[in-house]
């Protein structure tokens, strides 16, 4: 039998351009791991664990958070690093990603050349809490003790909000401190209740505000310009007088190993879209104080984080 396009070769029938049949989107096969380079009930945990269950509903498969707490998130990105580069699995990023490159010897990878964005999740504020023992009321308080001996402040790690806050804050206007490290925020905040530490800078967590209510900590200031929609009582370094250059946010977001297929990486990102449109889980993270702030794309999300690498590795290598 003569096929129709043979026919339409011989001048028989009208000629219809041939079409070639569009891939189906990529979608993963099995569970996707989410490692998460921080321990189980901090803030990078509690997110995690919120985007991931939105992505399932996506992907068509469960995204199982995997915690391996240690060295900064570092622990973690190497996990990621060492999966195969199949889209199946993510890992935890934030400013750790961009800091420990300048405070880690043996970081173990090039952070321009092995990482690959997806896209971010929040943009967080920054909390400046002291323990009650502390005696420390203000942020005037805080940066006068500073001036006169070094701070005792939790960290969840060094390169970590928690260390890159008090960082940025006493290099900016003077005044030192002493980091104590603990396997994760939860452990970091912990302390700052015991009263083994005297402050702590830190994301929104769920267990600030009932601690503060208790009057076992004090919520000092958020170091950004304007007050946060979820803490609204608490005072911004804004109208606090405090420059724009002793300001942060923090941030949160996935990535996986370079390589990654780029179909893999988009349906990847697709679903993080879907999930933070959510309005149930923007809501839940509103609770959180955590500003849903997803990514245009990929591609916008590598630049974001080449810029942060570049802009906290000057501040980290002046001393």
């Amino acid at each position: 039998m003569i096929g129709r396009r043979a026919l339409a070769l011989a001048g028989l029938l009208p000629f219809a351009p041939f079409r070639p049949r569009a891939e189906a989107p990529w979608r993963p096969d099995r569970p996707v791991r989410f490692i998460v380079g921080f321990g189980a009930g901090g803030p990078s945990d509690t997110v995690s664990r919120l985007v991931a269950a939105g992505m399932a509903a996506s992907l068509g498969q469960p995204v199982v958070v995997e915690n391996r707490a240690g060295a900064s998130g570092n622990i973690g990105m190497q996990a990621v690093l060492q999966a195969p580069a199949d889209g199946h699995t993510l890992g935890f990023a934030g400013i750790h990603l961009a800091t420990n490159p300048a405070l880690l010897p043996s970081l173990g990878y090039d952070p321009r050349a092995d990482v690959q964005m997806v896209g971010r999740f929040v943009a967080l504020p920054i909390l400046v809490l002291a323990s009650a023992q502390s005696g420390i009321g203000s942020i005037a308080g805080l940066l006068a003790r500073a001036r006169e001996r070094p701070v005792v402040c939790s960290t969840a790690g060094v390169g970590t909000s928690s260390h890159l806050g008090p960082t940025l804050l006493f290099r900016t206007l003077g005044g030192a401190f002493e980091a104590v490290q603990y396997r994760s925020g939860a452990d970091a905040f912990a302390a700052l209740l015991a009263g083994d530490t005297e402050a702590m800078f830190d994301p929104p967590a769920p267990y600030h505000a009932p601690a503060a209510a208790q009057g076992r900590v004090r919520l000092l200031g958020v170091m950004q310009n304007e007050r946060s929609t979820a803490l609204p009582e608490v005072p911004s370094f804004g109208e606090l007088g405090l420059p724009e250059a002793a300001q942060m946010r923090s941030w949160n977001g996935a990535c996986v190993r370079a390589g990654t297929p780029a179909p893999a990486v988009a349906a990847l990102h697709a679903a993080i879209l879907a999930a933070l449109g959510g309005a149930e889980l923007r809501q839940r993270l509103s609770a959180l104080g955590m500003e849903p702030a997803p990514s245009e794309s990929p591609a916008a999300a590598q630049a974001h984080y080449l810029s942060e690498v570049e802009r906290w590795g000057r501040l980290l290598r002046q001393g």
